[in-house]
């Protein structure tokens, strides 16, 4: 497109990138307002959760096996060999025993013993009716029953016992200490604090080396995504069982935050275990848990087999040196957990994978998931740069263009975002990534169908009926290579005109003239439209079309002379139809010009038409009428035979029409180079001798050639007999030195 045509689209692709800029602002504005306000990002967190399952489903984490890790199951099977839980305590300090007795490294407890198991000397000792001798006799025999006390003794500097932090207004039990304690006037820590607890019975606490919190707190979607590793209640900070059973096989002396300074507060952003080992958390304390699959990646073993000891030896092998998870997979204890993984997954192995991702950690391996806490601001600059990006992209182009390039753009960002993940261990959030493209994709190819509609009404109506029908098809496909507006090119113009309309219209009747007026220009403009030409406009019996416009054309003159060609030959055959129909025959003379002019839609605020203006417009209307004076059927003027060389001319004359003061060469276009005999080519050589002569003022010389092509060539006998008739009246005049042969036509 090109001057107002490129402006109108730059107006339009304006309002596009308008538009786009305001979406783009609302999600950065969003984005913001859900950063600061939790509350309010409920959806694109939604979104992101279900992204980052996604995610994890199609690249999981890779890691190998190296720690040493067993979960021993309190299943369906050892609770119908042992019976339901929970046991006696007793029997599970056997079991403690028995992992000892198999090698057991280290024992984590995934349940809690919040309160006193069964005595049954306590149970007879509370009888109303108990003589005083039998109850001396049973008072020294309570303690030899006390399944508290004897798990109380099996508890080893192997063992760390799990209990809950939770808000449910229910203390139980005691908790160990923590290993940070606040100061009341320290700067806040970012993490939730848990008022209430379920907690072990004194005796056990007091006995076990360590203890740790076995809180889960899966998503708003019930699926478990995270796991934490510190957590506040009042002023202590208290680890769980996998960061206590992680320092304890570690050996490291301390747990340790490191935070940020942020708002008036401490951000957390991470956990030291000792010096071995580092885990990034968010600022509520919780590590993205690294699920190596789904439930039994690790290894199982009944609890059972391992108090009968009736497992194969290689079942039990595996516990030698290994960190011991004792949990349930059992569906009636109703510790099954959802992850991104699967369903009903056994709750205890979530701590496995975490310790797992701890230990491997302290070995130097990269295997934490996580969001960094610059990752509000890139997600901010992401937002800024991708949505500024695919505006300017998208601005302007055609709805299916769009389509493409915004889903290849989507592809972009979720294959970068998957890039992160892969590579960097990043859950970066992708909901407003994705949201943007889809916001500013769908705006614009919107946009882009309206505004492909509205050149399509656009160029129906305007050249519908002027245009060829594959010209309209380019132009609806493609509007960019219209000319919309107005334009100074090169182009090709051509009149035709019945030649002695007003006395034949004289004749006839309106029904007659109406039928021969629509039959002639139905003939005409079609084969106007074949050589894709433009209807300009019809006056009358006169038609004007034009070519190179409103699509570029590079032969649109020799397109213009072949039509002209075909006309002619179109009306002998007419001429035949009409006399058949009791119609009169008629002659049609073409004038046709090319050269520099002036298209557009141009008219009153009441009216308008897309045509042409110019000095060589002019001269083609001009050409049309000369025509009569030299009886040739087609002019064409020297511009024209010029850019149209595949064609046979006679030159007619040098000519100078009424209102131009340039003189020009006019031809007549005989046929195709190619289909032209040998008699004509030889006449048109004599003709241009003698025109040669002429304008030498070789009178004699030009007059033998011209008599002599009356008799060889009798149908152009009016043409020569011109030149004879000019030359006899010449001889007796005295013409200026500057004569070149050119004729002066006074008239239309």
């Amino acid at each position: 497109m090109k001057s107002k045509g490129a402006f109108r689209l730059a107006v339009q692709r304006h309002w596009a990138v308008l538009g786009s800029l305001v979406l783009l602002a609302s999600c950065i504005l969003f984005q913001i307002v859900a950063v600061s306000t939790p509350s309010r990002s409920a959806v694109p967190n939604r979104v992101d959760a279900l992204l980052y399952d996604w995610r994890f489903q199609l690249l999981p984490p890779q890691r190998d096996a190296i720690i040493p890790l067993v979960v021993v199951d309190l299943d369906e099977f050892t609770q119908q060999r042992e019976g339901r839980w929970p046991w006696d305590r007793a029997k599970v300090a056997e079991l403690l025993d028995a992992l000892r007795a198999r090698g057991a490294a280290l024992v984590g407890l995934d349940v809690v013993f919040s309160e006193p198991g069964p005595n049954p000397v306590q149970s007879m000792l509370a009888a109303p009716d108990l003589s005083d001798a039998a109850r001396t006799e049973l008072g020294g025999m309570a303690d030899r029953y006390d399944g508290d006390a004897a798990l109380a003794r099996s508890l080893s500097n192997d063992t760390v016992l799990g209990y809950f932090l939770h808000a449910e207004g229910v203390r139980t039990g005691e908790l160990p200490f923590s290993f940070l304690e606040l100061a009341q006037d320290a700067v806040p820590l970012s993490l939730p604090n848990m008022p209430d607890y379920t907690s072990n019975l004194d005796i056990l606490t007091g006995h076990a080396p360590s203890a740790g919190f076995i809180t889960a707190i899966p998503d708003d979607d019930g699926i478990v995504r995270r796991a934490p590793l510190v957590m506040r209640h009042g002023d202590g900070v208290y680890a769980s069982l996998t960061l206590e059973m992680a320092r304890l096989a570690l050996g490291a002396p301390w747990v340790r935050l490191s935070t940020v300074a942020s708002a008036g507060q401490k951000l957390v952003t991470g956990v030291h275990i000792g010096k071995q080992a580092w885990a990034p958390l968010d600022s509520a304390g919780n590590m993205l848990v690294p699920y190596r699959g789904g439930g039994g990646s690790y290894p199982y073993i009944s609890a059972t087999r391992v108090l009968r000891g009736d497992a194969s030896a290689s079942e039990l092998a595996v516990l030698k040196g290994a960190m011991v998870l004792v949990g349930t997979s059992a569906l009636g204890l109703a510790d099954l957990r959802t992850i991104p993984l699967q369903t009903a997954y056994p709750g205890v192995e979530v701590h496995v994978n975490v310790l797992d991702t701890l230990l491997q950690a302290a070995l130097g391996h990269d295997v934490f998931y996580y969001r960094p806490d610059w990752e509000p601001a890139a997600t901010l600059s992401l937002l800024l740069v991708s949505g500024l990006a695919l505006t300017l992209l998208l601005a302007g182009r055609s709805p299916a263009a769009m389509l493409g390039l915004s889903v290849a753009w989507l592809f972009l960002t979720i294959g970068i975002n998957f890039a992160f993940w892969h590579y960097g261990r990043m859950a970066l959030p992708l909901s407003m990534q994705v949201l943007v493209v889809v916001l500013l994709a769908s705006f614009n190819i919107a946009v882009g169908y309206l505004r492909a509609n509205r050149q399509k009404r656009e160029i129906q109506g305007m050249f519908g009926q002027y245009v060829p029908p594959d010209h309209v098809e380019r132009m609806l496909a493609h509007p960019e290579l219209a000319s919309w507006q107005g334009e100074h090119k090169e182009m090709t113009v051509l009149f035709a005109d019945i030649r002695d309309f007003t006395a034949m219209s004289e004749s006839l009747s309106p029904v007659q003239l109406k039928s021969l007026l629509n039959r002639y220009l139905t003939a005409m403009t079609a084969i106007i439209f074949e050589e894709r030409g433009t209807i300009d406009k019809y006056v009358g019996d006169m038609i004007m079309a034009f070519w190179n416009a409103p699509l570029d054309d590079p032969d649109h003159a020799a397109h213009a002379v072949a039509a002209a060609l075909r006309m002619q030959e179109r009306m002998q055959a007419l001429a035949t139809e009409f006399q058949a129909d009791g119609l009169p025959a008629f002659a049609i003379g073409i004038g046709v010009s090319t050269g520099m002019m002036n298209v557009g839609d141009m008219g009153s605020s009441y009216r308008r038409a897309y045509t042409v203006l110019g000095d060589s417009v002019n001269l083609g209307a001009r050409l049309e009428g000369v025509t009569r004076y030299y009886q040739t059927p087609i002019l064409v003027s020297e511009a024209t035979r010029a850019q149209a060389p595949g064609f046979l001319y006679r030159p007619v004359d040098l000519i100078r029409v009424k209102g131009r003061q340039e003189s020009v060469h006019v031809s007549q276009p005989l046929c195709i180079s190619d289909n032209a005999e040998a008699a004509h080519k030889e006449n048109i050589r004599l003709f241009e001798k003698a025109l040669a002569d002429y304008r030498e003022r070789r009178w004699n010389s030009a007059a033998l050639i011209l008599q002599e092509l009356c008799d060889k060539d009798p149908q152009q006998r009016s043409l020569y007999a011109i030149y004879l008739e000019r030359m006899s009246v010449q001889v007796l005049q005295d013409l200026p030195l500057q004569w070149a042969g050119v004729y002066d036509h006074e008239t239309k």
